[in-house]
């Protein structure tokens, strides 16, 4: 009863339309969700992020397996939702997110082969600026649907970095030198890197390389969405 009457009181929105949400749907409407645009297949997001990679910084960086649910543009839906997500603090954007991209994730297959989920750090001053950091709250999303715990402490951001956003290739790839390091844990066996967006991979690729220091034998890529070139 007082569920009722607090919905009826404070109906809950869509955090990107304001129109009332139906049950089941949280914060985004499904009439949002629509206009995301995904991939259409989980191989073809594949495909295209290792693509990015590869095209930047050679086979090499390209991780084994790899994911992204939606092609990103700075304009639009999805952009909203993930500048709301990001600098908005709205991190249940964050788990739903994680939620999708955990579904992706076990649509190609069990993934039990894979020991852990690692967020890509953000440095503690950026993080206190910020309050939290949203690919934590992806991969807490993509645990509930996989079943894999989250590591947060075998890697560690070192070096405050500005935004990569608006930078080249070459001003990404120098912004990200000696970014990551080994953190206080061990990293062991296959682990799924986690962001949110990835453009160029100059920060996931960084990151990876200090996984493997920290022990990982194998790192795959998972984010919520891949820039488009404009």
């Amino acid at each position: 009863m007082i569920e009722g009457l607090t919905h009826l009181l404070f109906p809950a929105v869509c955090t990107l339309c304001q129109k009332p949400l139906d049950k089941g749907e949280e914060p985004i409407c499904a009439g949002c969700f629509d206009e995301f645009n995904p991939f259409p297949a989980a191989l073809a997001g594949s495909a295209a992020l290792k693509s990015t990679v590869r095209a930047h910084f050679g086979e090499r960086a390209v991780p084994p397996a790899a994911w992204s649910l939606y092609p990103y543009r700075s304009i639009g839906k999805l952009h909203e939702a993930m500048h709301s997500m990001k600098y908005g603090g709205l991190f249940p954007l964050g788990e739903l997110f994680g939620r999708r991209l955990g579904e992706l994730l076990r649509q190609g297959g069990d993934p039990a082969p894979f020991d852990a989920i690692v967020p890509v750090p953000l440095h503690r001053l950026k993080r206190i600026e910020r309050t939290y950091n949203q690919a934590e709250a992806i991969a807490r999303g993509m645990a509930g649907v996989l079943g894999l715990p989250v590591t947060t402490k075998c890697i560690e951001r070192c070096l405050y970095t500005g935004s990569q956003t608006g930078l080249d290739m070459t001003a990404r790839r120098d912004n990200m030198v000696g970014a990551f390091r080994p953190g206080r844990e061990r990293c062991a066996g296959r682990v799924v890197l986690v962001d949110d967006v990835l453009t160029t991979g100059a920060t996931m690729v960084a990151a990876a390389e200090a996984l493997k220091a920290a022990g990982a034998a194998e790192v795959a890529f998972a984010t919520v969405a891949l820039t488009e070139k404009e």
